[in-house]
């Protein structure tokens, strides 16, 4: 499984978003880091499918994901909003937990349910749900579908320490199915804990730097607006 970018270009109101992006993404954890307006969120909503670049391609498996249908890019890549409120539209989260097997035609894994939440949700109105509560069935009621690529926006926004733990384990259940996922954050004191493959630093809508965690230098996060190790991580 492979996710490429060719000269990628996402403009929006005349501003570039995305400049001239090229990039390939093999199975394993990618994390996306840079300062608010980088670009991060734009770039996953462009694997998606969801934001059509002005110029370029993404090729998900060979699938152009421009020209996919969405229930044919729905089965390729899980997007997950950051605010998980977006992406509600059914009266129940079982209902929400099913939309996409019905919009794909897929049986999904109820297992991806299990780590993140328990049948007491099921018959409550999602909008009725804590924050927290919210953000997990948003991303159980996405990526239920299986799809082998895993977009995940602010995974751990809204999520307390249980939460957290519980998406930690769904990335490394991820990881272990070959599964190509890629994190976008600001906040990079989870990125130790995720043992990412590869750290990715994105500013003004491009890659200025990638490197292992460990290999990342201060001066690399200081020059892109990344709050240092040392405040986030302890």
């Amino acid at each position: 499984m492979i996710v490429e970018l060719r000269d990628v270009e996402v403009t929006y109101a005349h501003r570039k978003i995305i400049t001239g992006l090229s990039k390939e993404f093999k199975e394993g954890v990618y994390v996306i880091i840079g300062h608010n307006g980088a670009g991060k969120t734009t770039l996953l909503k462009t694997i998606a499918g969801i934001v059509k670049p002005n110029r370029g391609m993404v090729l998900v498996d060979g699938v152009n994901i421009v020209k996919a249908s969405r229930r044919e890019a729905a089965k390729l890549v899980g997007y997950v909003w950051q605010n998980p409120y977006y992406g509600f539209v059914e009266p129940r989260v079982i209902d929400e937990l099913s939309l996409i097997l019905r919009l794909t035609g897929l049986k999904g894994e109820w297992g991806i349910v299990e780590l993140l939440i328990g049948p007491e949700l099921y018959y409550r109105n999602p909008f009725t749900l804590s924050g927290g509560e919210a953000k997990k069935v948003s991303i159980a009621s996405v990526l239920i579908a299986d799809q082998p690529v895993w977009l995940l926006d602010e995974p751990f926004d809204y999520l307390d320490g249980e939460g957290v733990r519980a998406v930690m384990k769904l990335i490394s259940y991820g990881r272990q199915r070959n599964k190509v996922i890629i994190v976008a954050t600001v906040n990079i004191g989870f990125i130790n804990a995720l043992r990412p493959d590869l750290v990715i630093v994105m500013r003004r809508g491009s890659i200025v730097h990638e490197a292992l965690y460990h290999e990342l230098s201060e001066a690399v996060l200081n020059d892109n607006n990344v709050p240092p190790r040392d405040l986030l991580c302890g």
